[in-house]
């Protein structure tokens, strides 16, 4: 298929960067336009701009096999985290992990928690991995939460995410994934990788727009937990004034806050809606071919991998250019490459409708234009 049709950037670039932002396809552009037609023709759809915001989260729920009183709609990815972990206190259980290579929109709330009395233990990476046994060895009787990521987005570092869940089941602790930089390339079944609750916005492989995000929260938890960090989306009745207590949501949508952002909502649903037609299991097989073509090419130009070996990464691959990174990435956009450089690296995010001609066009620029390592 000619996806330039679907995604008119295509036709124009050579599209990499899904990892910071995925391409707007007509789908999340018609939507868009559809919100703001709503907005001039019938001036407050709150029924029907509700009724997107829900079938949005749907969807979510659908992509990582989850049921919709499981699934709670969120500005963001840090909205959705901040919101549950305000439910959490002290006690027995004061100790929170996480590592560092965890992207900061989960380890500065983390950080946060420090002062509410929490004790916040970092797991340090050697070589840009983090090894389970370190997880084993942190993760204690005194852990109420893991939190961590799925592929990392300052490598592409993938993690076993079963291993770690049978960790924290073995101690009682909770897992909680952020899945931002996985969900719509990999594949993801809560239920059978053992996730508590997972994170993850629809900015980059989800193909949306900034202002979405969504909590997923373990219908046998959710019950249990009382976030104080709340609005009026939280509560049962959602329009009662002047409410003496909190009488919270019976689902996951106790962790909503106020009004979302309507417009990335339609977008979020256009763009999953796109992603469930291709197939996630589809793209991670399409993925897969062209990020090891790829890797076999760009090696064979001497260029230097930052990210891990082959079977340790998801959809992005990074290079090594150092202090050169930014640079390289502006070099690369002036020639209509769209990459994202992060840290010391530059990634190549590849998604389903990138293939091998794209990726010889890459690795000749880069061969022509730019130092091996």
């Amino acid at each position: 298929m000619d996806w330039g049709k679907r995604f008119p950037s295509l036709r124009r670039n050579l599209y990499f960067a899904s990892c910071s932002q995925g391409p707007m396809s007509v789908d999340v552009l018609e939507a868009v336009k559809s919100y703001l037609s709503s907005i001039v023709e019938e001036g407050n759809p709150w029924d029907e701009w509700m009724k997107t915001v829900y079938e949005a989260a749907a969807c979510f729920g659908e992509i990582v096999q989850a049921n919709e009183e499981e699934i709670c709609p969120h500005y963001s990815a840090s909205s959705a985290l901040i919101s549950l972990i305000s439910s959490f206190t002290p006690g027995r259980r004061n100790k929170v992990v996480t590592t560092e290579l965890d992207y900061p929109s989960i380890g500065v709330p983390l950080a946060a928690l420090k002062k509410r009395g929490f004790d916040v233990e970092i797991i340090r990476a050697e070589q840009g991995l983090v090894d389970v046994e370190k997880f084993r060895k942190k993760v204690d009787e005194k852990t109420l939460l893991v939190a961590t990521f799925h592929v990392s987005a300052l490598n592409g570092y993938m993690q076993d995410v079963k291993a770690l869940s049978e960790i924290c089941e073995a101690k009682g602790a909770y897992l909680l994934l952020d899945a931002y930089q996985s969900i719509g390339a990999v594949p993801i079944d809560v239920k059978k990788m053992g996730v508590d609750f997972l994170v993850a916005g629809t900015t980059k492989f989800l193909l949306g727009i900034p202002g979405a995000g969504f909590l997923y929260a373990r219908k046998d938890i959710f019950d249990d937990l009382e976030p104080t960090a709340v609005s009026w989306f939280s509560q049962r009745d959602p329009f009662l004034f002047g409410p003496e207590d909190l009488d919270y949501r019976d689902d996951a949508k106790r962790f909503e806050m106020g009004t979302w952002s309507v417009v990335s909502m339609y977008a979020a649903r256009a763009g999953m809606r796109l992603i469930m037609r291709v197939g996630v299991d589809s793209i991670w097989r399409r993925i897969m071919k062209t990020r090891n073509y790829f890797v076999e090419e760009v090696e064979d130009a001497g260029f230097q991998m930052f990210s891990p070996d082959l079977e340790k990464i998801g959809p992005t691959v990074s290079l090594f250019f150092g202090q050169d990174s930014s640079t390289v990435e502006r070099r690369l956009r002036s020639k209509r490459v769209i990459v994202s450089a992060r840290g010391p690296g530059v990634r190549f995010a590849h998604h389903f409708f990138n293939n091998r001609e794209q990726v010889d066009r890459v690795v000749e620029i880069l061969r022509k234009h730019f130092r091996r390592n």
